[in-house]
């Protein structure tokens, strides 16, 4: 890690934390996450790249405060009421708010996969809330937990998906024609689709497969209580 300059331009004294995330933030929409560097970012802001350092200790810490950037603008946004929705009700929101987070930005998941969101205190005290509000509804600690990472995993896996795969950005028509030779391969009867179920559908779809198996754990641990 480069040393910290002993006396900083007036400048670099401007600079602050928050400017330099949303900085970051900007940044990664133009070049990627492979072209995000401190280097770039300094270039970006006008100063040199060890001034950075006053803000964050390594570019480790810049990723993990532009990811819980990311997600407080998500959850600023989001209609959650902790203490007053329903378990299912929580759990898709989460989902659906993360997944808004993550696809708000270009390798938005791909960030978030690099980014420990454990040292970002803020984002812990938010896990808790959602931890003891499942619990206060009947889940156990372990299940509540498991239950939040495996959402959590199924929605950056999804988006991490849709950003990466160079099939996404086909035409709609190829989408559809390649459903249809599936069908005709694994030879099933189905209605002749117009069109492939879109990234929205497809993560809902999946969410709510997930929000059942969840509720059968639930009950299933009820009945034994």
């Amino acid at each position: 890690m480069p040393e910290i300059p002993k006396q900083r331009s007036s400048h670099e004294r401007g600079l602050e934390r928050p400017l330099v995330v949303r900085a970051a933030l900007e940044l990664l929409n133009e070049v990627g996450y492979s072209g995000l560097t401190v280097r770039c970012l300094a270039e970006r802001l006008g100063v040199k790249a060890a001034a950075l350092y006053w803000h964050f200790k390594n570019k480790q810490d810049l990723i993990n405060a532009m990811a819980q950037a990311m997600l407080e603008q998500a959850y600023a946004e989001a209609d959650l009421s902790v203490t007053d929705a329903d378990w299912h009700t929580l759990l898709h929101v989460t989902a659906v708010t993360n997944r808004r987070a993550l696809t708000g930005w270009r390798d938005g998941a791909q960030l978030m996969a690099h980014a420990d969101i454990t040292a970002q205190s803020s984002a812990m005290e938010g896990l808790g809330h959602l931890v003891k509000a499942l619990m206060a509804q009947g889940f156990s600690f372990e299940l509540a937990m498991s239950s939040l990472f495996t959402i959590v995993r199924y929605t950056l896996g999804c988006v991490f998906e849709e950003q990466t795969d160079p099939r996404s950005a086909q035409p709609p028509a190829e989408q559809v024609k390649f459903i249809k030779q599936f069908v005709k391969t694994v030879g099933v009867t189905l209605p002749s689709p117009s069109k492939r179920p879109s990234a929205d559908e497809q993560f809902e779809r999946g969410l709510e497969i997930i929000l059942a198996g969840i509720a059968a754990r639930l009950d299933a641990s009820r009945s034994l209580a």
